[in-house]
């Protein structure tokens, strides 16, 4: 009777150990859905400290606010496909949490999980926070836009030749001004960050129609113009003339990776 005892206690010591441990930690912040299929496809959901929340990538799924409730996560939003818009909350259970992966489930049928996205923080941008903040300012509350992101690479013009480059753009629909990050991967040496605000231009040096997208770095000590095209982005110089180099001055779609 005793070894049956002991043995007893063990196996409850033992399943209490198994258990996962209860999601803890801020669930603020922008989320970007892991989706090895589709790399190239950036989409996820910005939460809002203060309860309001915004859709990344969905523009027929639009987020305005969340609640969490214990180890559950209420979504608030609007349906607007197929021509029909439907408000709707989402109950989603809180699988995992911690300081960078958030997975979500509903009744055991489906999994999502979750990056936290920390674009331009490694040079301490607070990129998409800076990015909040301006739209705010501008028509009030915005909790019903989607944040677009483009991912693009190419390259920029240098003393050795050109160097390989990939750019990220951040901006609201129905928004022409944004922020971006832009990155070097140099062949040889350690590459380089910069990030600034994006403004949308009306023509080039041979088109007056033509959309133009001027970076600028926050210092203003950079800037770089693209006149963007049906298959990507073309590099042009300060006197907005389209860039003539052997290594080709078109920016493509770029495939999402681990960003």
């Amino acid at each position: 009777m005793k070894r049956l005892g002991l043995l007893a206690g063990m196996l409850l010591l033992l399943s209490g150990c198994c258990e996962s441990p209860k999601p803890e930690g801020s669930l603020a912040g922008y989320w970007i859905e892991r989706m090895p299929v589709h790399a190239e496809i950036v989409q996820g959901i910005r939460l809002d400290k203060e309860g309001s929340a915004a859709s990344i990538g969905m523009h027929t799924l639009r987020y305005w606010g969340w609640e969490r409730q214990g180890d559950r996560l209420l979504l608030k939003g609007r349906s607007v496909g197929n021509g029909q818009t439907i408000d709707f909350t989402d109950t989603l259970d809180i699988e995992r949490l911690t300081a960078d992966t958030l997975i979500l489930g509903k009744y055991g049928r489906y999994r999502i999980e979750y990056h936290r996205a920390t674009f331009g923080m490694a040079s301490g941008c607070s990129l998409l926070d800076s990015l909040r903040s301006v739209q705010s300012g501008v028509s009030g509350s915005r909790q019903h836009d989607v944040l677009d992101v483009q991912i693009y690479e190419g390259k920029l013009p240098a003393e050795t030749g050109s160097v390989p480059c990939e750019v990220m753009l951040f901006h609201y629909v129905n928004c022409g001004d944004g922020v971006f990050r832009l990155r070097t991967t140099p062949v040889a040496g350690s590459g380089r960050e910069v990030c600034g605000r994006m403004y949308t231009l009306r023509g080039d040096a041979s088109d007056r129609n033509a959309t133009v997208l001027q970076l600028r770095s926050f210092t203003d000590s950079e800037i770089w113009n693209f006149r963007v095209g049906t298959t990507g982005l073309e590099l042009l110089d300060a006197s907005l003339s389209r860039v003539e180099s052997p290594t080709g001055s078109v920016w493509f779609f770029a495939a999402a990776s681990d960003r």
